[in-house]
Parts: structure tokens; C-alpha cells; sequence
């Protein structure tokens, strides 16, 4: 996956996740008292936002980098959540073990991600939700398709190259995601658009994260920059439109959701 540096991620995607946790967790349809399971929990956001929604909840998350798995400890300190490193194509739960298992912004990073659903769907109980959202990358997230278009015009063979090799469940439609967790199984699938604004109150406040690294897309955006001697960051300052008097802006983001309910 490449990731390697939270407090980087939390300022670059993180701080979005965290707008887009609530929004999903409504879609999915968590209850009071249940047991969920956060798949790849990252920099917490997801964790962070069942535990608000009642006293009674339980989360317990995993993800695959160990540096992640203690920033989020740091972060979200409630002793009704725990966190634990753990690949998740391989949970190390028992069947049936959790009332809803979640996966927010994740399986479109993984080499398996059916194999992710499986585990997901193994360690939930009959009848309990799995569900998981990523954003819509088909146009649906300006924020990096402004640093895409910028990035094939100055290294057209590098952008494809990196398109091909790319996850192919990363172009997914809701149709495609609900296809996905048909053939796993799953009943009652659903899908839906989750739709937010970005508010960035200055170029910098969009531009300075994806220097930092923190992903394989942003340490592409630092490396290209800095070859192209400016040339990237002139470029998508250049495109940015609606940009208000005090320099802030707000770009529109959509993920796609989908559920579905163990037999």
C-alpha cells in the first residue's frame, strides 16, 4: 500500500475521511450497542466517529501498518474501542464475531480486495451489514483529478503507466461495487452516493499535503514537482477556478457506498 506516515496522510486525506465517516456510517446503518469492526482503520477517522454515535457502541480496528495502528491509538482514547495491526485479508477474528463490519476508503488499496470482503463477511454475524466506501475516483474527487490532468500533461508516459498498473476496483460504479458484494453473497445490497464539500482556505492549505509524501499518489505529486521545477504546482494553481478573494476555495467530493446483509 505505501503508507508509511499518518500525521502526512491525516493533513492530505485524513481530515476528509473524517468529514465523509458520519455520512457513511448513517448509509450503513450502525445501531446502539452493536460490535463493529473499522477494516483499515488509518488515522482513526472512522473509529473516532462510531464512538459518537452512542455510549453503547464497541469498535475495535485493524490495519496493516503498524504506524498507523499506534497514531490511531494516540488519537481515539476510548476504552470502548481497540486497535491492532492485522492484514486485513487475514482478520484475526472468530467467525461471526462482530454485529457490522466497515471498510472506509480501504479496499481500493488492496492487491485482494475480494479477499478483504470474504474475511469482512466471515467474522460478521448473520444478518449483520458489511459495507464499505471509497471515493469515486470516475471524476467524483477534483481534489486529485486536478493533480492528474496537471500530471499527464507534463509526464503523459508516467500517468499511464501508473493508470495501469492501478487497482481495477479503483474505476468502480456503484453498480460495479453492488455486483461485487452480490457475487460474495451478501443480501439486500444497496448502494449510494455520499456527497461532500472540501473547503481549502488557500492554495497552500490543498497544495502542501501532497508535497508531505504521505501516499504513492503524493509522493508522485512531490517527485514531479520538484523534476518539473515548479511546473506541476504552477499548473493546477493555474486550474483551480471559483477561487474567492481571500484565496480559499471549496472543490465538491463523492464516494461511493455499498452494504449488504450477511445470511
Amino acid at each position: 500500500m505505501g503508507y508509511s506516515n499518518p500525521a502526512a496522510y491525516q493533513r492530505f486525506m485524513g481530515r476528509w475521511s473524517a468529514r465523509l465517516a458520519p455520512l457513511f456510517i448513517h448509509f450503513a446503518g450502525v445501531e446502539d450497542g452493536q460490535r463493529v469492526l473499522d477494516v483499515g482503520c488509518g488515522t482513526g477517522s472512522l473509529s473516532a466517529a462510531l464512538l459518537s454515535v452512542s455510549r453503547d457502541i464497541r469498535v475495535v480496528g485493524v490495519d496493516p501498518v503498524a504506524e498507523y495502528v499506534a497514531f490511531t491509538r494516540q488519537e481515539v482514547r476510548d476504552h470502548r474501542a481497540v486497535f491492532q495491526t492485522s492484514a486485513v485479508e487475514d482478520l484475526p477474528f472468530c467467525d461471526a464475531e462482530f454485529d457490522t463490519a466497515l471498510a472506509l476508503l480501504v479496499l481500493q488499496e488492496l492487491d485482494d480486495p475480494g479477499q478483504a470482503l470474504f474475511q469482512m463477511t466471515r467474522v460478521t454475524r448473520a444478518g449483520g451489514c458489511i459495507a464499505a466506501c471509497q471515493w469515486d475516483f470516475d471524476g467524483g474527487l477534483p481534489m486529485q483529478s486536478l493533480f492528474w490532468s496537471a500530471a499527464e500533461a507534463l509526464a503523459h508516459t508516467e500517468v499511464a503507466r501508473r493508470r495501469a498498473q492501478g487497482n481495477p476496483i479503483k474505476r468502480a460504479t456503484l453498480q460495479d461495487l453492488a455486483e461485487h458484494w452480490t457475487r460474495a453473497g451478501l443480501r439486500n445490497v444497496r448502494v449510494a452516493p455520499l456527497e461532500l464539500a472540501m473547503h481549502f482556505c488557500s492554495f497552500d492549505d490543498y497544495w502542501q499535503p501532497f508535497l508531505a509524501g504521505a501516499t504513492p499518489t503524493s509522493a508522485f505529486a512531490a517527485t514531479l514537482n520538484r523534476e518539473t521545477a515548479g511546473e506541476l504546482e504552477r499548473t493546477i494553481r493555474s486550474r483551480i477556478g471559483n477561487v474567492q478573494a481571500d484565496g480559499s476555495f471549496v472543490l465538491p467530493a463523492r464516494a461511493l457506498a455499498v452494504a449488504g446483509l450477511k445470511h
